[in-house]
């Protein structure tokens, strides 16, 4: 093993064998006396908990109390986004899976989604488990938010072990990351929050698989990092990558002089995680492929930039109003909080006076502090070109990595403050002041940490409202549109809590060419007939039945034939989807029956069985979003899908009187099921291998 050296170098710790067989025999027979005596001791009176244990402990207090009111009181409730996105979707997937459903494809948003791509629910992360099985509430939320804090605090003090000498000074450094202002602020973006709670670990752990050039921590942490993945906040997982590597290489250049096995533990940990990972990325990509996302680029410009402004909320916690009374900051007051104790800063500068951690604080801070100033400041464009990077906009939501840099570098400038004042107590004293700091403007007082009304007051009432209407308007086998989600019927994905079949959502990832209808109908309102929409929010806020409402399956009066995408989007503008129907790339160009007709035999989320009567070949029309994964079948024979009005789905049916089965099967699930049960496998057989004999080493130059 390679223990730690001082600034002068690296010392080589010898074993205990080796130590003991250098002694004289009569010094080793003492040494075995005293052993024994020392061991009659730890029996009479054994110790517990090893004083790490004691300090996590601690931890875990210092989280409860920190929770205690948004985890009982009922005049409080997690608020915006954790909320319309999260509690709706983890909610409705909870209930699917306790009836022993999985939610592959879901009629509840935009007339149809494939649900489990949609990596925001965070239906394959571990953490989530225990709280779907036990059923999701608003309360459930703010549990997970508390689990993850504690995951940040404890990953944060085992961080700074590494770094700092003295118990007291790494857990002030797991107060200062886990309950930090950008904690506070992100609690209600729940995928970020969970997913910033990990980057500690994925430093700890890289760095030990540097230290001891050990395979078995380098898969450790590549097991930490998949599971931080699915999650399921993609933004988050890449910049905790970037500050991985970036600490990484810092600590294997300037501490351990180890670069090549530094560059070895990088890619392992990402190529493990990556594989464990791929039952959900691999079915993300393709939702990405196909949504809106798709077509965005945030190379030359983005929102939410890092403004020099925000710094002040470091000393200054109400600066911009975030904590209380009016807010008068940039336009999302989440992203620019950023206090992490009255003590921080400057503990920090004085921190960055040591050459040993100097250069792993400044790869957090520096870097990330940089490219979050945006594209005007330079690194953000250069960054942008990167793989993955070009997606992802308001680069301020970095400063998660910036304040475990901060953290650490005031965890070792506490060390020294108390190392050159001799006062052993400072430390302890430094940690307790700064909890009870952050406690009070971070959680206590903060507006942004949780809602100060129940859920019933701001979201229960509203939703309640809106279901009563639905069971008693919407004409059935139909669908409520609106022209956006809005927070008059409660959660803006609140369709998934009432069993409301939609033409809208709320989702960055809404599919692409569903959005362009979607715009269309604005300007022909006719498109919203062949949404099967029965029921409309008209321009006045009222809503109305709708007379014209076409089935949610039916047969082209006639086909427009469309060569692409942009030839079918241009046709939308006056068409009347009762008269014709434009189909991309299709082989039907005969007189269509007037007279045939469709009949549902059976509908589930994703499947359909139908009964048709045509006497000729015909476009069987569906109110389906097109997306790749859909089949149609008659007698266990394929049908031909073609893509109908631009985004919806047509079928191609022989003439005649038969069944046929329309339905969705992911195409990238099993495959990605099967690459990270793999992974999973492969680790284990290789842990059970390790365990017998000796622990091999990564080659280091």
């Amino acid at each position: 093993m390679v223990a730690f050296g001082d600034d002068a170098g690296r010392v080589r710790s010898a074993s205990a064998l080796e130590l003991l067989m250098a002694m004289p025999r009569k010094k080793r027979e003492g040494k075995r006396r005293a052993g024994a005596d020392a061991g009659k001791a730890a029996v009479a009176a054994p110790s517990r908990f090893s004083p790490r244990m004691r300090v996590t402990l601690l931890l875990a207090a210092a989280v409860l109390v920190f929770y205690w009111v948004p985890l009982t009181s009922p005049n409080t409730t997690p608020q915006w986004d954790t909320v319309d996105v999260h509690l709706s979707a983890q909610k409705y997937f909870s209930e699917e899976i306790r009836e022993g459903r999985f939610p592959f494809w879901s009629n509840y948003a935009y007339s149809g989604y494939p649900f489990h791509a949609d990596p925001q629910t965070g239906a394959w992360y571990p953490l989530n488990w225990p709280f779907f099985l036990a059923g999701i509430t608003p309360k459930a939320l703010e549990g997970e938010l508390a689990l993850h804090c504690l995951l940040a605090c404890i990953g944060a003090f085992f961080l700074a072990s590494l770094w700092v000498d003295g118990l007291a000074c790494a857990a002030f450094v797991g107060v200062a990351y886990g309950f930090s202002g950008f904690f506070a602020g992100h609690s209600s973006h729940l995928g970020m929050f969970q997913t910033a709670a990990w980057l500690p670990w994925l430093l700890y752990g890289s760095h030990q698989a540097i230290r001891s050039r050990s395979w078995r921590h380098a898969a450790i942490t590549g097991l930490a990092a998949g599971t931080m993945f699915l999650a399921g906040h993609f933004q988050t997982a890449l910049y905790s990558f970037g500050a991985m590597a970036l600490y990484a290489l810092a600590v294997g250049i300037f501490v351990e002089r180890r670069w090549s096995a530094t560059l070895v533990v990088v890619v392992a940990i990402v190529a493990i995680a990556a594989l464990l990972s791929a039952v959900q990325w691999l079915p993300t990509m393709e939702l990405v492929g196909n949504s809106a996302r798709a077509s965005m680029t945030f190379t030359g410009g983005t929102n939410a930039p890092l403004e020099a402004r925000g710094l002040w909320t470091l000393i200054a916690p109400n600066h911009y109003g975030s904590v209380r009374g009016d807010y008068s900051g940039p336009d999302d007051r989440t992203q620019f909080f950023f206090y992490g104790g009255l003590l921080l800063a400057p503990l920090a500068a004085f921190g960055l006076t040591d050459r040993r951690m100097r250069w792993a604080a400044l790869a957090l801070v520096a870097p990330f502090a940089w490219y979050a100033l945006g594209p005007r400041a330079g690194l953000y464009r250069l960054v942008a070109s990167l793989p993955g990077f070009s997606s992802v906009r308001a680069p301020v939501h970095a400063w998660f990595a910036i304040a475990l840099g901060l953290a650490l570098a005031a965890g070792s400038g506490l060390a020294w403050v108390s190392a050159r004042w001799k006062l052993r107590w400072l430390a302890i004293a430094v940690a307790a002041f700064t909890f009870l700091d952050v406690f009070y403007w971070n959680s206590l007082e903060n507006q942004l940490a949780y809602g100060r009304m129940s859920f019933e007051e701001r979201y229960g009432a509203s939703q309640e409202r809106f279901a009563r209407a639905m069971r008693q308007a919407l004409p059935a086998g139909t669908r409520f549109h609106s022209p956006v989600a809005s927070p008059v019927f409660g959660p803006l994905n609140g369709a998934f809590d009432t069993r409301t079949e939609v033409t809208y959502g709320y989702n960055p990832l809404e599919l692409q060419r569903y959005m362009e209808y979607f715009a269309a109908s604005k300007r022909n309102p006719k498109l919203l007939d062949a949404l099967n929409a029965g029921l409309r929010v008209t321009e006045a806020g009222d809503t109305e039945a709708a007379p014209g409402v076409l089935p949610r399956f039916y047969f082209a009066r006639s086909v427009v034939p469309a060569a692409d995408s942009a030839q079918s989007l241009a046709r939308l503008g006056n068409l009347d989807p009762a008269v014709a129907t434009i189909v991309e790339q299709t082989a039907v160009t005969g007189a269509p029956d007037p007279a045939g007709t469709v009949s549902i035999l059976h509908a589930d989320q994703g499947s359909y069985r139908l009964k048709y009567t045509s006497r000729t070949p015909g476009i069987l029309r569906a109110s389906i979003p097109w997306f790749p994964g859909w089949r149609a079948a008659m007698e266990g024979k394929a049908l031909p899908l073609r893509v109908a009005d631009h985004a919806l789905i047509g079928v191609e049916v022989p003439a005649g009187q038969n069944e046929i089965t329309l339905e969705y099967h992911s195409i990238w699930f099993l495959p990605g099921a099967a690459l990270s049960l793999a992974t999973l496998l492969a680790l284990g057989v290789a842990q059970y291998a390790r365990m017998r004999p000796a622990s091999r080493t990564i080659s280091s130059t």
